[in-house]
């Protein structure tokens, strides 16, 4: 992700700089044109009139993949951003339900061995306590099992947005490898045209 961010900063300065040679060339060729002109060069001037309009188009181009690029990327570090956030919550969420898990693993355990004791147990006041801990194993036991319910939703909940999100992630990245592949065309097509001067009559 950095390298390819690093390779469209580096290609946005090279446009950049291209541009500016692309508008000081056209600048210059225009005032040629206003030479030829006053010297009567008819196709001199037609010539380099054409030359201008080829340079502003080239130039127009260059500056639209450009805007096209930083939208890109700056959409493609938001969309990364929630991936990220995402993966964090799901991750945290499974941590969470594997602890409960765990816990009611135990849990029917410690209901058994409370009946099992509250039967073998003969006094009366000692009966009351552990009819009392075996409800209390009980509730335990229920509200774990709802809260597993509740974790396992949740954790379903946010593994589909983490998919719905990870597709538009790779959305972006093919659209950023098509502007990539677009810009390295523009850049070897434009440089031979940079270095392009009209002939002298």
């Amino acid at each position: 992700m950095s390298r390819r961010t690093g390779f469209f900063v580096i290609s946005l300065l090279v446009l950049a700089v291209l541009g500016l040679t692309l508008l000081t060339a056209s600048q210059a060729f225009t005032h040629s044109a206003a030479q030829a002109a006053q010297s009567g060069g008819e196709q001199t001037l037609q010539a380099l009139l054409g030359e201008v309009h080829e340079l502003r188009v080239t130039l127009q181009r260059a500056n639209l993949n450009t805007y096209h690029a930083q939208i890109t990327i700056e959409r493609l570090k938001l969309q990364q951003q929630r991936v990220d956030r995402l993966q964090a919550q799901l991750g945290e969420v499974r941590k969470q339900l594997a602890e409960t898990r765990n816990h009611l693993d135990w849990l029917p355990k410690h209901v058994k061995n409370a009946e099992m004791e509250l039967a073998k147990e003969t006094d009366a006041a000692k009966q009351a306590d552990k009819e009392k801990g075996l409800q209390n194993a009980r509730a335990e036991l229920e509200e774990t099992t709802r809260k597993e319910q509740q974790e396992q939703t949740y954790e379903t909940q946010i593994q589909a947005q983490l998919q719905i999100e990870q597709a538009k992630l790779t959305e972006l990245n093919e659209r950023l490898d098509t502007l990539q592949r677009e810009l390295e065309t523009q850049m070897a097509t434009d440089k031979p045209q940079s270095g392009k001067r009209p002939d002298k009559d």
